[in-house]
């Protein structure tokens, strides 16, 4: 991770407004971060390098095709299903700010993973999905989803964590 003095308070930090359709188009944004950071020119504003920020998502992509492992008690997954899934499921992006209990820990960034291998996972895991490999995993705060619905959270949160890299 960063070591940054300070943490960057995510939910006031730069963000750019991505909104992804399908798989694809995160690759698209993805080959123009790969070429940015090719560059010289790519930048953070969140906590994360490049590289981190694009391991956690292909970690929770991976996690929705072959399982998390733990899933939150049946009481915590009713009442995230009840008061978030409907937002989860529409079109509001996912909000910045958000810190992964130690539950999760699964889903952390890899520790000195460069901004090349984190793009190489998330292509990786995207392409995956895209062969046909079906999301079907238990959520462990939705409990059962659908590939379908899993895909929106996918794209949702991609767009979430690839809005903090500015390609420059």
């Amino acid at each position: 991770m960063m070591t940054n003095a300070a943490p960057v308070n995510t939910k006031a930090a730069p963000h750019r407004d991505l909104q992804f359709d399908s798989f694809e188009d995160i690759l698209t944004d993805l080959e123009t971060i790969e070429n940015a950071v090719n560059a010289g020119t790519a930048t953070t504003t969140g906590n994360w390098t490049i590289g981190e920020n694009c391991d956690h998502c292909a970690k929770f992509l991976a996690c929705a095709c072959d399982g998390f492992g733990k899933l939150a008690p049946a009481p915590l997954r009713f009442v995230f299903r009840a008061l978030f899934f409907k937002k989860a499921m529409g079109d509001d992006p996912i909000p910045a700010g958000f810190k992964l209990p130690k539950q999760a820990s699964i889903l952390l960034p890899t520790p000195g993973i460069t901004d090349a291998e984190g793009i190489g996972e998330l292509r990786k895991q995207l392409k995956r999905v895209i062969a046909g490999k079906e999301m079907t995993a238990r959520s462990p705060v939705f409990g059962t989803l659908t590939h379908d619905q899993w895909h929106i959270i996918q794209r949702k949160h991609c767009a979430l964590h690839l809005g903090f890299i500015q390609p420059g």
